[in-house]
């Protein structure tokens, strides 16, 4: 008998231990009530009564058709009894224990069991029950224990009613069994309130079975060598006040609740440091108005240690504030005020964290200022090109090239006011006389450029068929003081080299650019920026790569272009042998847009 008894009880829980989890979709909603447990705790040989509420029936009795049965189970706390089904017993549910109870008499499983005829369906003929068959597979936890009506092996109409119980204990020869679980976790209060060496707050707890009986408050350092520091808390209270903390401290605080099953795990944790009292303030706080002012005076606290300076706050705010004054600091002048506005200023000393200085405050109106109306005229801006005949600009080396050997650097000239060839053909202009500073030029100028005698190319592609020659642009000036910073772009372009009736095209030039200077930053930082133009070299007659079509000599761009800027140019010409001998003249002309 027994060792039938034994082997029912290895099958049913072979099959209840599965791994892979999976339930059904019933549901059939909570237990209708909650069984009595007698004793309340006990061990694996207890023989105990689990007895549902008065009245606990099925819906028929056991002659129905289908018939009416009632079952025990003994399930994992996350198993919901209304999905089960019945087949000899609750069927195994994955990943959870599954398994009816057992008859202290006989050791057999109660299941299947009929309901009485008269009254209909009622639950009677419970025997007592005992756990001892569950030893060695009946793993520690929480767990609920009860009675299902069913019919056709699901569960009648929403009938049945469990009670929590807890197993603790376990060993291969037995274990302990407690009426209830333990607690589910306070909810703690988010804020903590910060006070002298203490930390106070509150909690939420939630409902246990059986019924807790207190709580503990832990609050823990997060680093250091400070003592953790428990609170105990009745059971019915909400809120504590932990104290003999240690100031500048920062600890985690938790709550645990605890009922005569066990203690709960930790609630959500809240961290906060604690504060020492503040230091006194200053005293005999003066705010003395002046004009755009207020002048504070003061008195250090007395006997603070430690004291690293002080905060001003003033209310309504001006700018800079709040301001830092040091720590030896009694005085202090606010600026920035608005004359007959009443302030507040409020000094506070500053300490090392966690120390804190006390707010002081007093107030004052500044006075009115004396004014004096200042008024100027900025002169109409412009974009002006000048150049100043026989004055040039250093010009760097360049490479060899086709008919012209290395060219060697070229020092500025000496001479601001210049000499020329040609005479200036300019008239002074009555507008704008003070561009550029300090020469007064003539609008619009005509230098000459004597390029001299050319040389025959003797060697390289161009050898016998060209005589070559250089020169410099005399030094081009572009002031732009506009109001719209629309930026700038100087061109130039030259005519065909006549003489007489012979010609040769002006494309046979070519000039290399250069932008001497042009204004440095100011004093808020604007900088002037101009990029000079690329080099153009001698090309056919029929080429627009030369500079008989327009070519830019330099550049600003939009934002960069207001201020003064001088160019320079080398020049190098090709003359074709094929042109009579002579003085041939040519004109650049030099225009900004």
């Amino acid at each position: 008998m027994g060792g039938n008894i034994r082997r029912s009880v290895a099958a049913l829980l072979a099959v209840s231990m599965v791994v892979v989890f999976v339930t059904t979709d019933a549901f059939a909603g909570p237990p209708l009530g909650a069984n009595d447990l007698s004793p309340l705790t006990g061990d694996a040989t207890t023989v105990f009564a689990l007895t549902p509420p008065v009245g606990a029936s099925c819906t028929g009795s056991g002659a129905g058709v289908p018939e009416h049965r009632w079952q025990t189970y003994l399930v994992s706390a996350p198993v919901d009894a209304s999905t089960l089904t019945y087949a000899g017993g609750p069927e195994p549910v994955a990943g959870a224990f599954v398994s009816p109870l057992y008859a202290s008499s006989s050791g057999l499983p109660v299941v299947d069991q009929s309901p009485s005829a008269s009254p209909p369906g009622l639950i009677d003929g419970i025997p007592t029950f005992s756990l001892a068959p569950l030893v060695g597979t009946l793993p520690a936890g929480e767990f609920k224990i009860g009675f299902a009506c069913t019919q056709a092996g699901v569960l009648d109409a929403g009938n049945y009613w469990e009670t929590p119980i807890t197993i603790s204990n376990v060993t291969p020869t037995g274990f302990d069994y407690a009426f209830g679980a333990v607690p589910l976790p306070p909810v703690l209060a988010t804020s903590l309130t910060v006070g002298f060496s203490s930390l106070s707050g509150s909690f939420a707890p939630l409902p246990s079975v059986p019924t807790t009986t207190g709580y503990t408050v832990t609050a823990t350092p997060t680093s250091g060598p400070d003592p953790v520091v428990t609170l105990p808390v009745i059971a019915g209270a909400t809120a504590f006040n932990l104290t003999g903390l240690v100031n500048g401290t920062t600890y985690v605080v938790t709550v645990t609740a605890t009922n005569a099953v066990g203690t709960s795990a930790p609630s959500n944790a809240e961290t906060a440091m604690v504060n020492p009292v503040a230091h006194p303030g200053v005293t005999s706080l003066v705010g003395t108005p002046g004009i755009g002012l207020v002048a504070l005076t003061w008195v250090a606290p007395f006997g603070d240690v430690g004291r690293t300076g002080y905060v001003i706050d003033v209310s309504p705010a001006v700018a800079g504030s709040p301001f830092a004054a040091p720590a030896g600091a009694t005085t202090f002048a606010i600026s920035g005020v608005t004359a007959g506005t009443p302030y507040t200023v409020t000094v506070t000393a500053t300490y090392p964290a966690p120390y804190t200085g006390t707010p002081v405050t007093a107030s004052g109106t500044s006075q009115g200022p004396g004014l004096d109306q200042i008024s100027v005229i900025r002169p109409v801006g412009a974009l002006v090109l000048t150049q100043r005949c026989g004055v040039y600009g250093a010009l760097p080396a360049l490479p060899e090239s086709p008919g012209f050997g290395p060219l060697s650097a070229l020092p500025a000239s000496t001479d601001r006011i210049g000499t020329a060839p040609l005479t200036d053909l300019g008239a002074a202009d009555p507008v704008f006389a003070e561009y550029p500073l300090p020469d007064v030029p003539t609008y619009p100028t005509q230098c000459g450029i004597d390029m001299g005698t050319g040389r025959l190319v003797a060697s390289g592609v161009f050898a016998g068929q060209y005589f070559s020659a250089t020169g410099r642009l005399n030094q081009i000036t572009v002031v732009d003081t506009r109001d719209l910073d629309a930026g700038f772009t100087v061109n130039g372009t030259v005519s065909d080299f006549v003489n007489g009736s012979s010609n040769f095209t002006g494309n046979y030039l070519a000039w290399h650019p250069v932008v001497s200077d042009d204004s440095d930053p100011n004093l808020d930082g604007y900088d002037q920026t101009v990029v000079a133009g690329p080099s153009v070299e001698a090309v056919a007659s029929t080429s627009t790569a030369g500079l008989v079509t327009p070519k830019p000599l330099a550049y600003a761009v939009a934002g960069q272009g207001l201020g003064i800027a001088t160019l320079d140019a080398r020049l190098k010409l090709l003359i074709p042998v094929t042109a009579r001998s002579g003085t041939y003249t040519a004109t650049i002309t030099i225009t900004v847009i």
